[in-house]
């Protein structure tokens, strides 16, 4: 046989090309991979057909094929996991054949298509839940993550081929809109949640008394579902005489859920202290009876015996004080009571005469 010319063993392309398909054969279980082959042409005549060499190292090819006089050969279900390495040759009508062309290498690993749907999705406040939809090559794994606190993935975080990822969205209580992310299959899936509405919450005072109001949180403006607690303290001079409006009852703690505008009022009274004014016969003081005197205030009482009597005695809060005319309470901050008492002078005059 006479051996394959040499220029014909030089001008063997060496360049090939390979396009890689994946399908599945038997079970859905089972994969391999096809691999096309395709090379430029010999134009000598001594050229009768190629054959195809492949293997899973290089330059040690433990397959062949023979292609004939095609200038393309497919290659069919080379099982996944590893590297092919392919070479072509030329040979002639006494099998003799050339040196083996450049070769060329492709990982028969699976590609695996994965697509998601939708890519976002816009909740309310209120929160809400979701599906995202992935479409995936059979075998093919995927993992779902979510990237915000308020994002949560509620099952299938892992999955192969066609699945659905369910996610909940917690309700936003703040002023701001906000968004996040769950990375799912390695796409990002985007969900944007509006802010809260926003409640005014007025509180005022009311009464003849002073203090103040503190409520938790703090501001004026609040999302709908916040409690708020709210706090009245009276001055000293003040008590607290229960709430109005939003709130009721006389206890100066009040807990309100805000879910439209709100107005509270709380209610001070000023605190008052009561001076009993008692006067003996043949006599007066005035005023008299029971006297009220705010927290703070001054009261005056004048004491005034009947014609022909004077002041024997005046006493506050069962302590004599002498006998004056007039008596000033001043800056009133507890009860207190004053009582005088008369008696004619004649009485105590030695030898007086009753007539």
């Amino acid at each position: 046989m006479a051996a394959l010319p040499l220029r014909m063993r030089k001008n063997i392309l060496l360049n090939l090309s390979a396009i890689i398909i994946f399908y599945f054969i038997g079970v859905l279980t089972a994969h391999s991979a096809q691999v096309t082959l395709s090379w430029d042409p010999i134009t000598e005549p001594e050229v009768a057909g190629y054959m195809v060499y492949y293997g899973t190292a290089s330059r040690s090819y433990q397959n062949q094929r023979d292609a004939g006089l095609n200038t393309t050969y497919t290659v069919a279900n080379l099982p996944e996991g590893g590297t092919y390495f392919f070479a072509v040759t030329a040979y002639d009508s006494y099998a003799n054949e050339s040196d083996f062309s450049a070769e060329v290498s492709y990982p028969a690993s699976l590609v695996c298509s994965l697509t998601v749907s939708p890519i976002s999705q816009s909740v309310p406040s209120t929160g809400g839940t979701g599906i995202v939809s992935v479409t995936a090559t059979s075998g093919c794994s995927w993992t779902a993550v979510s990237n915000a606190s308020w994002l949560l993935i509620t099952s299938n975080s892992t999955g192969a081929g066609n699945g659905a990822v369910n996610y909940s969205v917690l309700a936003n209580l703040t002023n701001a809109s906000r968004s996040g992310t769950m990375t799912v299959a390695a796409k990002v899936f985007t969900v944007t949640q509006n802010s809260a509405p926003q409640f005014k919450l007025s509180v005022t005072k009311n009464g003849t008394g002073t203090g103040s109001i503190a409520n938790t949180p703090a501001g004026n403006s609040f999302s709908a579902g916040t409690v708020i607690a709210l706090t009245a303290t009276s001055d000293v001079n003040s008590t607290f005489a229960g709430w109005s409006g939003g709130c009721s009852g006389a206890s100066p703690t009040c807990k309100i859920m805000v879910n439209s505008n709100i107005s509270v009022a709380a209610n001070f009274t000023r605190r008052g202290y009561t001076i009993t004014a008692v006067a003996g016969e043949n006599g007066s003081i005035t005023p008299s009876g029971s006297v009220i005197a705010n927290y703070g205030e001054s009261k005056t009482f004048t004491i005034t015996p009947a014609k022909g009597h004077k002041i024997s005695d005046v006493k506050v809060d069962g302590v004599s004080v002498g006998t004056p005319s007039a008596l000033l309470f001043g800056n009133v901050r507890a009860d207190h009571k004053i009582e005088a008492t008369f008696t004619h002078p004649k009485r105590w005059h030695k030898g007086w005469d009753k007539r």
